[in-house]
Parts: structure tokens; C-alpha cells; sequence
């Protein structure tokens, strides 16, 4: 089964989101680039594919913070 990563990192001042090393789009708070990362792993996990969404805040390794089928959508917090 194909895996979509999505991830979030900090640019500068805003907060991007990628896939596959693709830019996708920024975002001033990490909130809302967390929450459009996660409606595209949703979008893509309707369609049969892994997906996860990773924070890289340059602080350690990357930490998982939503995945399709193990946490709900829309996210509660």
C-alpha cells in the first residue's frame, strides 16, 4: 500500500506543509498547517493509501501526530 507522509516544518516565520519533498503550502501558525496537513492524509487515506502527518519543529526527530485510521478526524484537539 502507498505511504503519503505529510509533513510540517518551520520556514522562517511561517509553517509549510510538504509531500514527498513537495512544497504544498504555508501557513502563519503551526495549528493551521497542522490541520491542512491533516485534511490532505485524511483525503489521501479515503483513497486506500497510508498517511501520516509528521511535525519536524527542529527540535529531535520527527514526531508523528496524526495517521490515518488511528486517530480521528476531524482531530479533537
Amino acid at each position: 500500500m502507498p505511504q503519503s507522509d505529510f509533513h510540517v516544518v518551520r520556514k522562517g516565520l511561517d509553517w509549510a506543509v510538504s509531500l514527498h519533498g513537495v512544497f504544498l503550502a504555508a501557513f502563519e501558525t503551526q495549528r493551521a498547517a497542522l490541520n491542512r496537513a491533516i485534511d490532505a492524509a485524511h483525503q489521501v487515506g479515503m483513497k486506500g493509501h497510508e498517511a501520516k502527518v509528521l511535525l519536524l519543529d527542529g527540535h529531535g526527530g520527527p514526531e508523528t501526530r496524526w495517521i490515518f485510521g488511528r486517530h480521528p478526524y476531524p482531530p479533537t484537539a
